[in-house]
């Protein structure tokens, strides 16, 4: 299940102030509230984006908002965040969009369903990849008096007291 959402920048719009060179920039990503982000309607969930790369110390930031690919005045996703001028191509890191985002997106007016990217920092990485290679223990199975593992025991028809099977012996 995912737990950070990537957003790939479709399309930058820019409103000038009048006159008063104050830049409010509205990006397009290519996933909006029909899509991955619908916890916003469903949810009222409040999403931040951070920045994939780190900006520069000196780089300028803009009052900002953002917006789904559908053109529905309701595709927006974030409504005021400030970020720096992004190009198409860039990458916005949404947290916490795990259970329930892309399950529950359509492909609607159109859209495809977006690829979905793992994120994880690199300590989990490393802790990751240091399971992977010393492998884990396995569980410890639970068994009834005639020796079988109780979700087993459901399976072929045996009259066992009911348990949920565990997910691990699946």
């Amino acid at each position: 299940m995912p737990q950070h959402a990537l957003s790939d920048l479709k399309e930058v719009e820019l409103d000038e102030d009048d006159g008063t060179n104050d830049r409010t920039l509205m990006y397009y990503v290519n996933d909006g509230v029909y899509g991955s982000f619908n916890c916003i309607l469903y949810d009222h969930a409040h999403v931040l984006p951070s920045l994939h790369k780190k900006p520069k110390p000196d780089e300028r930031m803009y009052p900002c908002s953002i917006w789904g690919p559908t053109c529905d005045g309701l595709d927006r996703i974030v409504e005021q965040c400030i970020l720096p001028d992004m190009q198409v191509g860039d990458w916005l890191l949404f947290e916490n969009m795990g259970a329930y985002t892309v399950a529950a997106s359509s492909t609607f007016n159109g859209f495809q369903k977006p690829d979905i990217h793992y994120v994880m920092s690199r300590v989990a990485w490393q802790r990751m990849q240091q399971i992977s290679a010393q492998g884990l223990p396995a569980p410890a199975e639970e068994v009834c008096a005639s020796g079988m593992p109780s979700c087993c025991g459901r399976e072929s028809g045996l009259d066992l007291p009911a348990k949920p099977c565990p997910a691990r012996v699946l």
